[in-house]
C-alpha cells in the first residue's frame, strides 16, 4: 500500500488515494465519534434533487417561462449567430453552472460540511450559502424574516425553495437594481430587487408587450446589466472572523485592480461573449415570439464560461440524480467550452535555455491573460507547471506529473509535499503550483471558508496593470510571494535547474489546471454527510484530472 501525505489538505499533490483506503480512513476518523469503538456507516448519498417546476411570485418566474420566447428550434432563424451556432439563452444558461450553481453537488458536499462543522451556527451558515448560489429563493425567504435553510433547499416544494434550486436564474441577475454596485454594500450577496417587475437589459428600446403580456415583467434598459459590479455582488465574499475577515474570494476587487477595468472589459467581456466562435460580432433578434423582431447587436452568449468543467462532468454522470432540464449531452458540451475558454486564460513560453556547469537551466515564463488572479474564485482551485526532459526518447526529469487520481507526484510516483511557492526548482519533488490556500485556527490548512482566519499562501498569478485601492490591496494581497522578483502583475518566471542532463535535451511544457484538489475529496469523504457522500461517489467514478491550458516545447542543445 502506497503511503498518505500527512495532511489532508495538502497543497501540493494532496494524498493520493486508493478508493478503499480513503473509506478506511474516513472509518477510522469516525469511530472517534462513537461509542465501542465501532464505526459510524457511511452515510447513504443524498436522495435525487427534485426537478425544476414552475413558479411564480410577485417578483420571480422560473426560467422555463422565460424559455417561452427566448430559447428557440435549431431550425428558427432568430437567436443564431453567423456561424450557425443556436445562442438562445435559456438553452445555453440551463447547462452553465449559474443554472446549476444550487444543484452542484460539490457546493451541496461543502454546504453541508459547514453546517455539519458548526452546528450552533446553522441559521447564519444557510443565510449565507444561500444567498448567491439560490439568490431568487433567498431572497423570497428573507423578505418574509427568514432565510432558506438547507433542507428546504433540498426538497422544499414551496415557491422559495423552488426558486432556490433554480440557481443563479433570469429573473434575479435582470431584476438587479444599480444603486450602490461596486460599493462595500453590494458584496457578499448584496444585492438588490425591487417589487416593480423591471428586467434590465443591454437595449434602449425594448418591445415591451410580448413580456408584459406572457410573464408580467417590463423591459427596460439598464447599464448594470453589462457591469462587472453586478458580478461582484456575488463574486466578492467577504467573511466576518473573530480576528478580523477573510475574504472567500474576491474577483470583483481583482478585476477593479487590472487594465481591463481601465479598458473598460468587464466580467461579461470573457464570461458572456458577444462574439461568435469565429470572432465575428453577434447580431440576431434576441427571442422567437413575436416573429419579426428586428436584429439586435451585441448580443451576449449565456453559457457562463469559466474553470467549471470538472463540475459540470461530475452534473453529466449524475445528471438524474441533479433533476436539471439540461441533457447529458448539453453538460458535456457546456464542459467542453469551459475548457476552450481556460485555452484562452494564458500565455507559456520557454524564455531561457542554456547550459551552465553541466546542467540544463530552463526559464518558463507564465502570463496571464485574464482579467483576474489565475486561478480565481473559491479557493479549492489550483494552476501548475509541468515540465518533461527527455533525452533518447528517456525521461531524464519531471516536475509537476500527475497521477491517475489528480495528485501531484515525484518520480517515484509518490504525492509531493506541501509546496511554498518557488523561483527556482531543481527535483522531481519540487513543482511551482499557483494557488490560494486558507488556515484555520490551529494554523493548519482547510478548504472550509468559514473555518478560515487568514491564508497561508496566496500566489496566483496576478492581472495584467494590477495596481489596487489602499482598501483592495489589503484583501487581494499576494501571500509567499517576497523574494521572487520575476512575480508581477501578469505573469511569473520559473526556473528549472536539470543537474548532468545529457545533450539534446526535449523539453515539454504544459501549464495545468485543477478545480478540486484530489485531497479535498477525500476530507468531504471524511464529513460523513449525506451530500458528501453524493459529491464523493461522483467524484471517485470521475478522478479529479488536470486539463492543459497552454503547451511548449524545445530543444535544448
Amino acid at each position: 500500500m502506497r503511503p498518505i501525505a500527512n495532511n489532508a489538505l495538502g497543497t501540493g499533490g494532496g494524498r493520493r488515494y486508493d478508493r478503499g483506503v480513503a473509506r478506511a480512513l474516513a472509518f477510522v476518523i469516525l469511530a472517534a465519534c462513537t461509542t465501542g469503538g465501532d464505526p459510524i456507516p457511511r452515510p447513504e448519498p443524498l436522495a435525487p434533487l427534485p426537478p425544476p417546476a414552475p413558479v411564480t411570485t410577485d417578483r420571480f418566474r422560473d426560467a422555463e417561462a422565460c424559455a417561452q420566447c427566448h430559447q428557440v428550434a435549431d431550425d428558427t432563424a432568430a437567436l443564431h449567430d453567423a456561424t450557425g451556432a443556436n445562442i438562445s439563452p435559456v438553452r445555453l444558461w440551463r447547462a452553465s453552472m449559474m443554472a446549476l450553481a444550487a444543484r452542484d453537488p460539490y457546493y451541496l458536499a461543502v454546504f453541508a460540511e459547514e453546517l455539519a462543522h458548526a452546528p450552533g451556527d446553522r441559521d447564519a451558515i444557510e443565510t449565507l450559502c444561500t444567498r448567491c448560489h439560490a439568490p431568487a429563493g433567498s431572497e423570497e425567504r428573507r423578505a418574509a424574516g427568514g432565510h432558506l435553510g438547507f433542507d428546504q433547499l433540498l426538497s422544499g416544494t414551496d415557491a422559495a425553495a423552488v426558486l432556490g434550486r433554480g440557481g443563479v436564474t433570469c429573473t434575479a441577475c435582470h431584476q438587479i437594481a444599480a444603486a450602490r454596485l461596486g460599493d462595500e454594500v453590494s458584496f457578499s450577496g448584496g444585492f438588490a430587487i425591487g417589487y416593480d417587475r423591471t428586467l434590465y437589459g443591454r437595449y434602449a428600446d425594448p418591445s415591451r408587450m410580448p413580456m408584459q403580456l406572457i410573464v408580467n415583467y417590463t423591459p427596460a434598459f439598464g447599464a448594470q446589466i453589462a457591469s462587472a459590479a453586478l458580478c461582484g455582488t456575488c463574486h466578492t465574499v467577504v467573511l466576518p472572523t473573530p480576528t478580523g475577515e477573510v475574504v472567500e474570494q474576491a474577483t470583483f476587487l481583482e478585476w477593479r485592480s487590472s487594465s481591463f477595468a481601465a479598458q473598460d472589459q468587464p466580467c461579461q467581456f470573457c464570461h458572456v461573449p458577444t462574439t461568435d466562435d469565429a470572432g465575428g460580432a453577434i447580431t440576431t433578434a434576441i427571442a422567437g415570439y413575436p416573429s419579426g423582431l428586428a436584429a439586435r447587436t451585441p448580443v451576449g452568449r449565456h453559457g457562463f464560461v469559466g474553470g467549471n468543467s470538472y463540475v459540470l462532468s461530475l452534473l453529466a454522470d449524475g445528471v438524474a440524480w441533479a433533476g436539471t432540464n439540461a441533457t447529458a449531452d448539453e453538460l458535456i458540451a457546456s464542459a467542453a467550452r469551459d475548457d476552450a475558454h481556460l485555452a484562452t486564460a494564458a500565455r507559456l513560453a520557454i524564455v531561457d535555455a542554456r547550459r551552465d556547469a553541466g546542467a540544463a537551466v530552463i526559464t518558463v515564463r507564465v502570463e496571464n491573460l485574464t482579467g483576474h488572479k489565475l486561478p480565481t474564485g473559491y479557493p479549492s482551485r489550483r494552476i501548475w507547471l509541468h515540465v518533461t526532459a527527455r533525452a533518447g526518447g528517456q525521461v531524464v526529469f519531471e516536475s509537476g506529473r500527475a497521477d491517475a487520481d489528480g495528485a501531484i507526484v515525484d518520480d517515484r510516483d509518490q504525492p509531493i509535499a506541501d509546496q511554498p511557492h518557488r523561483d527556482t526548482i531543481d527535483a522531481s519533488d519540487q513543482a511551482q503550483i499557483w494557488e490560494a490556500v486558507l488556515i484555520d485556527s490551529a494554523g493548519r490548512a482547510t478548504h472550509r471558508a468559514l473555518d478560515a482566519r487568514r491564508y497561508g499562501k496566496d500566489d496566483r498569478l496576478l492581472p495584467a496593470g494590477f495596481a489596487p485601492s489602499a482598501t483592495d490591496r489589503v484583501r487581494t494581497a499576494s501571500v509567499g510571494v517576497d523574494g521572487d522578483p520575476s512575480f508581477a502583475p501578469g505573469s511569473d518566471q520559473v526556473t528549472y535547474r536539470i543537474a548532468g542532463a545529457p545533450a539534446d535535451l526535449t523539453l515539454d511544457i504544459e501549464l495545468c489546471y485543477e478545480a478540486i484538489r484530489p485531497a479535498i475529496v477525500d476530507a468531504i469523504d471524511a464529513s460523513a454527510t449525506p451530500a458528501g457522500t453524493r459529491f464523493v461517489d461522483l467524484a471517485r467514478a470521475r478522478p479529479v484530472a488536470p486539463v492543459v491550458m497552454a503547451r511548449t516545447a524545445q530543444q535544448v542543445p
